[in-house]
C-alpha cells in the first residue's frame, strides 16, 4: 500500500479512529526516539577517553599582556 493510499484509507476513518491512529504513531515516534538516544549516549560514553593532567611549573610569575600578544600577531 503506497503512502497515498494508506493517508486516503486514514482520512475516511471517523474521527476517533484517527486520533487512535495519531495517538499510535506518536508513541512509536517517541520510542524510536528514547532508542536513540540511549544508543547516542553510550556511544559518546564510549569514544570518551580519560586523561591526566600533569602539573608544571613555569620558574616564575607568568604575565600576559593581551594588547602585546595581539600586537605581535598584527591584529
Amino acid at each position: 500500500m503506497s503512502t497515498k493510499d494508506f493517508i486516503l484509507k486514514i482520512q475516511s476513518l471517523p474521527l476517533w479512529e484517527r486520533i487512535s491512529v495519531i495517538e499510535e504513531i506518536l508513541k512509536s515516534i517517541s520510542a524510536e526516539v528514547k532508542t536513540s538516544k540511549r544508543i547516542n549516549n553510550n556511544e559518546v560514553r564510549l569514544r570518551r577517553k580519560s586523561f591526566k593532567v600533569e602539573a608544571f611549573d613555569l620558574g616564575g610569575e607568568v604575565t600576559v599582556d593581551r594588547d602585546e600578544i595581539y600586537s605581535q600577531r598584527g591584529v
